[in-house]
């Protein structure tokens, strides 16, 4: 019942249940449908939150999938560009006090960051020099 996508399948889902039990139907009432089944969800759970990116991509690009592979592999590139730009609005412009523990532990290490020192091995590898403990740590980008 919880996993059907349409009310008639829900339905025909219930009825089976209640031919063994009409309690338990009366106690998932109770609880509303809404709450727990895909077919009576009031928000659109198949939006574009799904465990992988294609996912992802096909929840929102039903259209385009008709388009040459040319223009449709351009579209989910400006699509991916739109969301990595509304992900860093969204985080540039959110601020979540963590309380003064980690609030703390952050303004310390940020003192600490600025007695580091930051060089470039290559394109990809970096030196980092602790000033203070006189030790060197290597970084990949």
């Amino acid at each position: 019942m919880a996993k059907a996508y349409t009310v008639e399948k829900f339905d025909y889902h219930t009825t089976e249940v209640e031919k063994i039990d009409k309690r338990v139907n009366d106690y998932l009432m109770n609880v509303g449908y809404e709450r727990w089944s895909r077919a009576h969800s009031t928000v659109n759970r198949t939006l574009t939150m799904t465990s992988n990116i294609a996912g992802s991509i096909n929840a929102v690009h039903k259209a385009a999938r008709a388009l040459p592979v040319l223009p449709l592999l351009d579209y989910i590139r400006q699509l991916i560009g739109r969301w990595n730009v509304t992900n860093l609005k969204n985080i540039v412009d959110s601020f979540t006090y963590l309380g003064k523990k980690y609030d703390t532990m952050l303004m310390d290490n940020l003192e600490l960051s600025h007695q580091m020192k930051v060089t470039p091995s290559t394109s990809y590898l970096y030196s980092v020099l602790d000033k203070v403990k006189q030790r060197m740590v290597i970084l990949k980008d």
